[in-house]
């Protein structure tokens, strides 16, 4: 509008102009004192654009003139003052509009208010304004339905009645199509209208589907949908009954399919009375069922038939076979052989594939494999980092000892230590530079090597003497690290090596004596004798686990048969104090195979000898004698009391631990038995 408004003002200043300019072309040329004056008089009409050419004309005649100059800057002042307020009256015009065209009335009139202060008697904003006074007019009564039509939406929309609401606030938005509160609502009310329908529409497929799943008996699926429909709308009695009645329904068919599935597993593994008592069971549940009166037909059939006889022996047959496979397996498994022991089991089930103990037992064998590979790979990977750990440690130590060989001056045997380090780690930078270093003292480490060799040479004959193989072995090596290929070096190794190796051999048939004679007292469960024999074995010198781990296993067998516990936090019993535990006597039909498992510390630095008695209220009745270790471990200590004729047969109530020149700490004790 400002703009229009502007571009007529313009032309109609472009031809105010011109009619000047053409009247003076028409007219006789008028004097310098008249243009003056009709400029003045223009002037003070506030005719300032005419005034202008007036005083324009004059200074034509009178280019020079002060005073004619100083009327036209006047009037030029006057004209921009007067531009300046049509731009503020343009300005507030433009805003009227805006506000106009958005329906902000109230602002729009104040705007238009604004525009008449500037130019009181101008008829486009004297008009707009009275259009907007009309329209306010109108627009009361137009709001107070809209009002209403709103109100009535809120009030269906918080009693959730989606539709009716979604129609208020319809009719209310065609009469504010743009009211952005209302449109909100309206959204509101049919987004909620449309969850409402889902809701409605997934409430009734689920009872459809939960009508479908009982017609076809299958009760926990009707259910499960009668229930999603409750979660939808939990209020619904009516699907709460049915669930409830579906739920007895199911109680009901759930009792007969597990007779049934009973029955026919029986049936399938040949047990047909058995399977005929199951069927019988199961009419119990639903009389008549046709399922099951033709099996009992059936299963009546084959029993009164010819071939039952070859049948049940075949039956036979299979059961015996089944419980020798199952037998061996266990027995395999006795053993830890898991391997042979799941083929057993693989066998059992080929007669009886659907057995449950074998199958239990055939799933615990596959389990044991898994787990002994896995513990084997973790042990692997332990010793390979522990290895690894070991060769690091030993590469600073070979370091820290060449260091100090070169600070003594001893070059061949710094020569020898950095060399074991290349063979650790063949990159070691250090042992290279130090090796490097080491050539430029070669005489010197010539006569080190002669003197080392003549040394371990001489040391060597005196392991040898001392049927120290091992250190002779040593000994020689080193000889021949500082003189390599020396014949008599290698003679010498030679025999130390031989003698070694039937030193060991002989070692290594006294273990396997004592283990041999451990595991006949461990066959026989004779714990204590095991256990004596298996720590000779450990003693021997052999480095094998073995022996250990039936160690631990057979302390895992007492204290798994636990029958009294004496000790179950830990006590200090001080040398020579006698320390009396109290208990009930225990069952004598148990009495031979008892053991005392006790698990206790030396407090010293010295082994001693502890005694270990008991005995009934009639005195003491018998004891033993242990010999404790000085180290700082927590040891097992097992003593078979059940070999004793008065540990068996007298009621002993009461045992004695009595400490010989030491302190001791006990941290468990208990009366247990062998298996």
């Amino acid at each position: 509008m400002k703009s229009l408004i502007k571009y007529i003002f313009a032309i109609s200043f472009g031809i105010l102009c011109f009619s000047t300019t053409c009247a003076y072309s028409q007219e006789n040329a008028p004097s310098f004192q008249s243009l003056i004056a009709s400029g003045d008089k223009e002037y003070a009409n506030k005719e300032y654009i005419k005034a202008k050419t007036y005083y324009q004309e004059a200074l034509r005649l009178k280019p020079n003139d002060a005073s004619a100059k100083n009327k036209l800057d006047n009037t030029l002042q006057k004209i921009r003052e007067e531009n300046k307020k049509e731009e503020q009256f343009f300005e507030h015009i433009d805003n009227g509009d805006n506000f106009y065209s958005n329906n902000d009335l109230d602002k729009a009139i104040a705007e238009y208010n604004k525009a008449l202060e500037i130019f009181p008697k101008d008829e486009y904003a004297l008009g707009k304004k009275q259009e907007i006074t009309t329209i306010l007019k109108d627009e009361k009564d137009k709001l107070a339905s809209f009002n209403e039509m709103v109100a009535l939406g809120d009030n269906l929309l918080k009693q959730e009645k989606y539709a009716e609401a979604v129609m208020q606030y319809e009719s209310a938005l065609k009469l504010y199509p743009n009211n952005s509160a209302t449109k909100s609502k309206y959204q509101d009310a049919k987004n909620k209208k449309e969850v409402y329908d889902l809701k409605v529409s997934e409430f009734e497929r689920l009872c459809s589907q939960g009508q479908e799943f009982t017609l076809r008996k299958k009760y926990a699926e009707a259910i499960d949908a009668y229930e999603q429909a409750l979660q939808i709308f939990p209020d619904t009695k009516e699907i709460s009954d049915k669930v409830t009645e579906l739920q007895t329904m199911k109680q009901v068919a759930d009792n007969y399919n597990a007779k049934i599935t009973e029955a026919d597993a029986l049936y399938e593994d040949r047990s047909y009375d058995e399977a005929k008592a199951a069927y019988q069971d199961a009419l119990s549940v639903i009389p008549n069922d046709s399922y099951a009166l033709g099996m009992i037909a059936r299963v009546d059939e084959i029993v009164n038939s010819p071939e039952y006889l070859k049948i049940q022996s075949d039956k036979a047959k299979i059961d015996s076979d089944f419980a020798n496979f199952i037998s061996k397996g266990e027995n395999a498994e006795s053993t830890k052989n898991y391997e042979l022991a799941l083929s057993y089991y693989a066998k059992a089930l080929e007669l009886k594939p659907n057995n449950a103990d074998a199958l239990a037992k055939k799933e615990n064998a596959e389990n044991m494999i898994l787990y002994t590979e896995q513990q084997r790979k973790e042990q692997e990977r332990l010793a390979a980092a522990e290895a690894e750990k070991q060769r690091k440690e030993q590469i600073q130590s070979l370091i820290s000892t060449g260091n100090q060989q070169l600070t003594s001056k001893q070059y061949a045997e710094a020569e020898q230590t950095f060399n074991q380090v290349l063979v650790l780690d063949p990159n070691n930078a250090v042992a290279t530079e130090k090796l490097g270093l080491i050539a430029g003292f070669y005489e010197e480490i010539q006569r080190q090597k002669q003197e080392n060799y003549s040394r371990a040479m001489s040391e060597g004959q005196y392991a040898m003497d001392s049927r120290n193989f091992a250190e002779a072995i040593r000994q020689y090596n080193i000889a021949l690290t500082n003189k390599p290929g020396d014949e008599a070096a290698t003679q010498q190794l030679t025999l130390a090596q031989q003698n070694e190796n039937m030193r060991v051999a002989g070692l290594q048939n006294e273990y396997n004596g004592y283990i041999t004679k451990a595991d006949a007292q461990l066959q026989t469960k004779n714990y204590d004798k095991a256990i004596e024999l298996y720590t000779k074995a450990m003693s021997v010198g052999i480095d094998n686990p073995y022996p250990a781990n039936k160690i631990r296993e057979i302390g895992e067998i007492l204290a798994a048969n636990k029958l009294v516990e004496l000790v179950n936090s830990s006590i200090t019993i001080n040398s020579s104090e006698t320390k009396r535990f109290d208990f009930e006597p225990v069952d004598v039909t148990t009495r031979r195979g008892n053991y005392i498992l006790l698990k206790a510390k030396n407090l010293g630095d010295k082994p001693f000898i502890m005694y270990i008695s008991y005995g009934s209220k009639s005195g003491r009745n018998g004891g033993f004698t242990v010999n404790v270790p000085k180290n700082q471990d927590v040891n097992d200590f097992i003593v078979r009391i059940g070999s004793q004729y008065k540990w068996f047969s007298e009621d002993n109530n009461w045992i004695e631990i009595l400490p010989e020149n030491g302190n001791i700490e006990i941290i468990s004790m208990e009366i247990t038995k062998g298996n």
